[in-house]
């Protein structure tokens, strides 16, 4: 049929051919659109101008091919070409932003805070806005922009990867969306184009979801806590039927007393509960704490616990005390004071033994044994004393108290000021010579914006620990033997005209002194430094000039010290030792001192002496 011509009416359809399939030209070469030719036409049959059929060739001609021999040339390996569409396909940025809403009519919010995701899809540079959906917000949420190229300008520019980041505002139909994040692709991919993000922010929370929040958890902790205390009404049931009348006792010392230490293991609590020892003038049945929870860090309180409120339960309370925290030999704090515990009784031990697999150390208090550690005594008033010879101390400082009454050291201070307004504040020290208890009183000035009066009461003033250079210059005096394990008091020693006094982290400088401090520091010349004696000696040098020799116009027959300190006997001898338990015969010895001490005033001239000062400890 290929002879026919074709005329019209001479063209047949081939029946035998059923593919009429034109192969396509058009196609993508390198990410470039080309048009290439094909050898095959309808029904892939070779087209005439391409085909071999016309050859003429001779087919059995072997055609030397050179690649055989040399091998193929090697060219350069291109990277292919990958359409922008193919490479950023299905790869998008997210940034985390919200937005602010006004609010009209409501009395509780003015404007509402939105947090939404603004979406960038690399594949076409297309825009969207979802917003997560929030229960029960109110509100219709999801999408809030279509994807679509956003504009950014009235210009028709659109916006491009390159215009977004962490920390800017973004205008999208009219709102305003502040970006606060983005995820780690997002922040990968800015960087490796080399784009700097901005810091991360925190977004502000939404008033009403925060309501809302704070009522579910509201909600769910009251549930919590009526199924935790439904539990721990069984608990409570079963531990008093199982320990019911077991009680933890321990012996403790605190303050020169002797008190015990119940711990209750039916609902553990503690008790404390004084020993009364005979004619010490104390209640005999007296409770130092009631049966109550103990925490072991009564100070460590949530800020969030209000501080006018005083009743502090569970919730704020992190531990309490339990039976592995009461050792014998360990000292445990009670809201503030510090029990050392030396003994325990018979069932104690075996509890600790049997129950807890622990024994408890022996009795850490013989009859010669020195104070626990935790006892603080001054080491210059007087040297440590057992505890067994307490009352004799006492004893001591009973007929100091009778003596030396009346009699205080004065001092005139002003303050270091740290705070501006503390600027000029002038302050006496009166030092008790009876008991060494020290007193601070603040003078009154005019438009100072401080009060006059009593800026520290009568106590004993524990030096500091650590001292700074500066609070050490005490012209001569070392503090000699102290351990970690003493606190020092204050003594007349420490006060001299420019020396520091540090009373509980306030700072004071003396300035003067009063004149019974002269005359005083004259009488015990043995009992301070020769420096200490020299500086005063100097101040009232100068005092004596600017005021006209008025030390020397003193009344020399005014009797300063009234009273003389007899010398304590010894221990043995003492009348105070003699009938311990008769405290009528004790009285009169004391008055028979008393006519003594009467007779020899007209005779004796003796001054009063600081080595007949007994020390009292500072009552904590």
């Amino acid at each position: 049929m290929e002879d026919i011509p074709l005329i019209p009416g001479y063209s047949f359809r081939d029946c035998v051919v059923r593919d009429h399939k034109i192969k396509h030209k058009l196609k993508y070469s390198d990410g470039c659109r080309t048009i290439c030719d094909s050898n095959v036409g309808i029904g892939r049959r070779p087209v005439d101008s391409s085909s071999s059929a016309y050859a003429q060739d001779n087919p059995e001609e072997v055609v030397y091919d050179p690649t055989l021999t040399y091998g193929r040339v090697k060219h350069y390996p291109y990277r292919p070409v990958i359409p922008h569409y193919v490479l950023y396909a299905q790869k998008c940025l997210k940034f985390n932003a919200y937005f602010r809403e006004n609010v009209s009519n409501s009395s509780s919010e003015y404007h509402r805070v939105r947090h939404v995701n603004i979406i960038y899809f690399l594949e076409d540079d297309t825009i969207c806005v979802v917003e997560p959906p929030v229960d029960n917000a109110g509100l219709v949420q999801g999408k809030l922009v279509s994807r679509a190229k956003i504009p950014k300008n009235k210009n028709g520019i659109f916006y491009h990867w390159k215009d977004l980041n962490v920390g800017i505002d973004i205008v999208i139909y009219g709102v305003i969306y502040h970006t606060v994040n983005c995820d780690a692709f997002t922040s990968e991919f800015l960087r490796s184009q080399g784009i700097d993000l901005g810091a991360k922010e925190v977004p502000p929370p939404d008033s009403y979801i925060q309501d809302r929040l704070e009522k579910a958890t509201a909600s769910q902790t009251a549930f919590a806590a009526s199924k935790r205390a439904h539990l721990k009404s069984q608990d409570i049931q079963r531990r008093m039927l199982e320990y019911t009348g077991m009680v933890l006792t321990f012996e403790a010392i605190w303050n020169d007393d002797f008190y015990q230490v119940m711990y209750f293991l039916m609902d553990d609590t503690i008790m404390v509960k004084g020993i009364a020892s005979s004619n010490d003038g104390k209640d005999p049945h007296r409770v130092l704490l009631k049966r109550m929870k103990v925490p072991k860090n009564w100070a460590d309180v949530p800020i969030s616990f209000p501080s006018i409120y005083l009743e502090r339960s569970d919730e704020e309370v992190v531990e309490y005390y339990a039976p592995i925290d009461l050792m014998i030999g360990q000292t445990i704090f009670i809201y503030g004071r510090s029990f050392f515990l030396y003994d325990c009784d018979d069932f104690t031990r075996k509890y600790y033994s049997k129950m807890l697999n622990i024994e408890q150390p022996s009795r850490m208090l013989p009859a010669n044994l020195e104070p626990p550690s935790h006892r603080k005594v001054h080491n210059q008033a007087r040297p440590r004393t057992s505890l067994e010879k307490g009352d004799n101390r006492k004893k001591d400082v009973v007929i100091r108290n009778i003596f030396s009454h009346p009699h205080k050291l004065r001092y005139l201070a002003s303050m270091v000021a740290i705070h501006p307004e503390d600027e000029g504040r002038d302050f006496v020290f009166e030092y008790n010579l009876s008991d060494g208890k020290l007193k601070i009183n603040e003078i009154g000035k005019r438009n100072s914006g401080h009060r006059a009066g009593c800026f520290l009461s009568f106590m004993h003033v524990p030096k500091p620990k650590k001292r700074t250079d500066d609070d050490n210059c005490n012209y001569g005096y070392e503090n000699t033997d102290v351990d970690d394990d003493e606190t020092n008091y204050y003594t007349p020693e420490d006060f001299f005209i420019g020396a520091h006094i540090n009373v509980f982290n306030h700072r004071f400088i003396i300035e003067g002194a009063d004149i019974f401090v002269f005359q005083y520091i004259q009488a015990n010349p043995e009992k301070f430094s020769p420096a200490l004696i020299e500086n005063m000696n100097n101040y009232f040098m100068k005092k004596e000039m600017i005021k006209d020799n008025s030390i020397e116009q003193q009344d020399q027959s005014q009797e300063i010290i009234k009273e003389p300190i007899l010398p304590v006997k010894s221990r043995v001898d003492s009348p105070l030792c003699v009938q311990k338990a008769d405290p009528i015969l004790a009285y009169k010895e004391i008055c028979k001192l008393n006519e003594k001490a009467k007779n020899e005033r007209a005779s004796s001239s003796r001054q009063i002496s600081w080595a007949d000062q007994v020390q009292v400890p500072c009552r904590f």
